[in-house]
């Protein structure tokens, strides 16, 4: 029955996207178990997987139209405060990217830039956008669910998966200082209101929540398992 399918409510574009997603998403978590089991290393099957889910959860999460303008602001923001954070410590606290985070580019003494991250600022304003929808205080609920998303990544990504390390560790998850939690709620303030987006999208919780299992699964392996194989 058409009723009983996964997702049915949402348009056929859209699903296939969003069950795209989800399978790289539970691919990347059950790489990340066997890989710890096995103590292998994951090569170059872990950044392609990477990058794979993040351009998967955008195109589940723009299916059904591509607002220019918020995509585009949204990437300029996100990768200006990147890299004035990178150059000054603020708004963000003082940190460093690695290498672990492929592909990256060298940006002279600021060091590497993960080329995924502008898409990664795309991905959790624009699904926290879609997920709040156009109501009262709209802008506030944006940059306040995405700055408590990033305060749940922290441990995770700035830990097992190494992406960034904090120069200036402060007491927040990861190790992240506090000024890092009110950087994350002025810049996605600034980028929600630049991009005028106030429609909501019906995969945007899923894409969040798909998000935040992937980060979990990592976190709960790595715990479990110990460090994983790079």
């Amino acid at each position: 029955m058409a009723g009983m399918r996964p997702f049915a409510h949402l348009t056929p574009r859209s699903r296939a996207f969003l069950l795209l997603y989800l399978g790289l998403v539970a691919f990347s978590i059950l790489g990340s178990l066997m890989s710890a089991l096995t103590k292998l290393s994951p090569g170059p099957i872990a950044p392609v997987a990477s990058a794979l889910t993040l351009l998967a959860g955008l195109a589940a999460l723009y299916a059904e139209r591509v607002p220019t303008r918020a995509l585009v602001t949204t990437l300029l923001i996100g990768t200006s405060a990147e890299v004035i954070g990178l150059a000054t410590g603020y708004p963000f606290g003082r940190y460093v990217y690695t290498t672990a985070w492929q592909p990256t580019v060298q940006l002279g003494q600021l060091g590497p830039f993960p080329l995924l991250l502008p898409f990664a600022w795309l991905l959790m304003v624009g699904a926290a956008e879609g997920t709040v929808g156009p109501r009262q205080y709209r802008v506030l609920i944006v940059a306040l669910l995405a700055a408590a998303i990033d305060l749940l990544m922290e441990p995770v990504m700035a830990g097992p998966l190494g992406y960034w390390k904090w120069l200036d560790k402060g007491p927040l998850p990861g190790g992240a200082p506090l000024l890092n939690f009110v950087g994350w709620f002025a810049v996605a303030l600034l980028a929600t209101t630049v991009s005028r987006q106030s429609e909501a999208r019906p995969t945007s919780r899923y894409v969040l929540a798909g998000h935040l299992a992937l980060t979990a699964g990592i976190g709960l392996i790595h715990a479990q398992l110990g460090p994983l194989p790079s």
